[in-house]
């Protein structure tokens, strides 16, 4: 039996369970869990105690007597978008609880459920969603220093960047424009001992050629025209803290000499000045191109390349993050939707397979701006394909999985195989294709998700009673 560790007596959890002997059976196997439990026989006494205490998880029947716990799972979104919800259901529902879970909800149990299987879906949900309040940005949207997303994609940028945080080592950050550059220099310096310090952020492609010094490094009063006063520069300010070059690859060589003194040294002089000043930053690099290749190219020195490459940070594209886009398409959802006073709490089967499928060139900043469109242009509360702007409202034609034909002559009946067994085939080999996503291979076939996820459940089911 699996050893549960268990919450504090002030985590709590709504019940909304119609049947009372099962409810108070449920729990008796969550009672090892230390847990205030509310249980509910409706939707409607259900979504009145969210007025008086949010719960950190609610265990929600599919099935209640006076709406659809579907309804429900649409109430909690419109006042805590943030709640976990898991869904109980019979065996005879699971494609509804499957669709439950594309509208927001993060589980679903199959009724009868073994205290077992119980005890640890809650515990691990809970401790879940602890974590995800202890790491929330400033938009009240879940995620790691400012990061959304779960993948394992992600996973290894979160790891290399707990490692690196407390080292004074230079990181050099590459990957296209939109995955979040800034983002992960600021998750650095949060992460580093120099978190309660100065973070000074220098775009080196959008100042101009000539100002780019005095940005770096400051000037003094008279050093050029329209100098009227001294002025700190970034290397200045982020004393003590984080310096952050965006875009360095784009910096004039000539200034590239002087940052590379600067690095080795931690002395620089403002423009004008013949004054030495020392200060101590902590360098984070960034870059959409291959440093290496600028390196060749003659357009980045190999010195400061060495001097700054030092632990290296690739961001994935938006992309290869698989089923991300559709935990930041909701975080950004809930936050635009309060923005701009609208009432937008979920997406359909439609722009959520969409969103999937779809290459995001422009990664997470294209997402933004479509999510911004989408929501100031229409209303309602389901966002619908056609809403989307092109070309995202266009449906994907479906890519047909086929067998290849036998000819007459060779294909005997014992070569004839069950249907059951072919379909089963073309599924799994469509999953493989799709790197295991599940919802990309069901766009290929032509079938709801929720329909494969079926099939898959009741082989499971098959081979464990076999």
């Amino acid at each position: 039996m699996q050893q549960i560790i268990s919450e504090p007596k002030s985590r709590y959890l709504l019940m909304v369970e119609d049947t009372a002997s099962v409810a108070a059976l449920y729990r008796s196997y969550l009672t090892p869990l230390g847990i205030d439990i509310n249980i509910v026989g409706n939707g409607r006494d259900a979504i009145h105690s969210l007025a008086h205490r949010t719960p950190d998880l609610i265990l929600l029947d599919l099935r209640l007597p006076d709406m659809t716990g579907m309804d429900v799972l649409d109430a909690v979104r419109e006042v805590n978008p943030n709640v976990p919800v898991i869904f109980m259901t019979a065996h005879g529902s699971i494609d509804i609880a499957v669709d439950a879970m594309q509208h927001g909800a993060q589980d679903f149990l199959i009724k009868p459920c073994e205290a077992d299987r119980l005890r640890v879906t809650v515990n691990n949900a809970i401790r879940k969603a602890s974590k995800r309040r202890d790491e929330l940005n400033e938009t009240g949207s879940p995620s790691y220093q400012g990061f959304i997303g779960s993948s394992q994609t992600m996973q290894a940028v979160y790891r290399t960047i707990d490692s690196a945080a407390t080292s004074k080592a230079s990181i050099f950050i590459t990957g296209e424009s939109g995955t979040g550059k800034e983002v992960c220099a600021e998750a650095i310096h949060a992460a580093s001992r120099r978190g309660d310090k100065p973070f000074i952020a220098i775009n080196c492609a959008a100042i101009p050629k000539d100002l780019i010094e005095s940005e770096l490094f400051g000037h003094v009063k008279g050093a050029f025209t329209g100098a009227a006063t001294d002025r700190q520069g970034a290397a200045e300010l982020a004393d003590g803290g984080t310096l952050f070059l965006d875009e360095l690859c784009e910096m004039d060589l000539e200034l590239q000499t002087k940052l590379l003194r600067f690095i080795q040294t931690g002395t620089f002089q403002k423009v004008g000045s013949s004054r030495m000043k020392k200060v101590d930053v902590r360098f984070v690099s960034a870059t959409n191109r291959d440093p290496w290749k600028e390196v060749e190219q003659g357009r980045f020195r190999e010195d400061l390349y060495y001097r700054l490459y030092v632990i290296p940070l690739h961001l994935p594209p938006l992309r290869e993050r698989g089923e991300d886009v559709i935990e930041i398409a909701y975080s950004l959802l809930g936050f635009m939707s309060h923005e701009e006073g609208k009432s937008f709490v979920r997406f359909s089967p439609d722009v959520i397979d969409r969103f999937i499928q779809y290459e995001w060139p422009g990664n997470v900043r294209q997402l933004q701006n479509v999510l911004r469109n989408v929501v100031v242009l229409n209303q309602g509360k389901e966002i619908l394909l056609d809403m989307l702007p092109p070309p995202l409202n266009i449906p994907v034609e479906a890519k047909v999985v086929t067998i290849e034909p036998v000819a007459n002559m060779a294909f005997r009946p014992q070569d004839i195989v069950p249907l059951h067994q072919s379909e089963r085939a073309i599924i799994e080999q469509a999953i493989e294709a799709c790197d295991g996503n599940i919802p990309i291979a069901a766009g290929y076939l032509s079938v709801s998700p929720s329909t494969l996820y079926r099939k898959i459940q009741a082989w499971n089911a098959s081979e464990k009673n076999t």
